[in-house]
């Protein structure tokens, strides 16, 4: 994920400090966590959006910190190296430094605002999904899958995405194999396996589904 990215979702700017990435993370999270959303089901994509964008920006911050501080200590090296080699034998007696002014800024958070609520385009996304699963919930497999390939030529890359694809292919394919149509869910199910081949637990299932579906072609035979 993009930190442009991470940023807008957790509702901060760029120049937000690790403890006011802190405060959004932990109003958000608190929001959008499944145990106190049970009867929505996109909160679960929410809270995992919110978590992968917070451990991105800590993680960038740490690396940020890590330079900041070898700079810092490289440039007080060389200061010191050059007064001690042009330091005279006799220290002068310290002179009082001049009072400044020292402006301090303030940076204010809106915590208010709902970062994801207010971006139209993952509104879009989130709605269409929770679409996806109601029409799953109701076993309107051919509409579901014909939402969920519109989502995937929109947003090709989202993980979301990617994942409800495939998972509805699954689901058409299992439903296929229990009326009998050995041949289409053969191909649903192996929609499902190039969709999204990185998700262990769902490529489990399919192939389970595939050895049921080359059993009963056997028995027909």
């Amino acid at each position: 994920m993009h930190l442009s990215e991470c940023y807008r979702l957790l509702g901060v700017p760029r120049n937000a400090t690790l403890d006011d990435i802190k405060v959004a993370y932990r109003r958000l999270a608190r929001k959008y966590h499944p145990d106190v959303n049970q009867d929505d089901p996109t909160t679960t994509d929410k809270f995992r959006l919110v978590q992968e964008a917070y451990k991105t920006l800590k993680d960038s911050d740490k690396s940020i910190l890590g330079n900041d501080m070898f700079a810092k200590n490289k440039v007080v090296d060389n200061a010191d190296s050059k007064r001690a080699s042009t330091a005279p034998p006799h220290n002068p007696p310290p002179q009082k430094q001049p009072q400044r002014n020292i402006k301090i800024e303030v940076k204010q958070v809106n915590h208010q605002v709902d970062p994801i609520n207010s971006d139209p385009e993952l509104k879009l996304k989130l709605d269409m999904l929770r679409r996806v699963q109601d029409l799953l919930k109701q076993k309107k497999y051919v509409v579901a899958i014909a939402v969920v390939e519109g989502m995937g030529e929109r947003f090709p890359n989202s993980p979301e995405v990617i994942h409800w694809k495939a998972v509805t292919y699954h689901r058409w394919g299992s439903e296929l194999i229990l009326v009998g149509k050995l041949r289409e869910a053969e191909i649903y199910l192996n929609k499902a396996l190039n969709t999204d081949p990185k998700n262990r637990e769902l490529i489990f299932e399919v192939k389970r589904d595939l050895e049921r579906v080359q059993q009963l072609k056997n028995k027909s035979l």
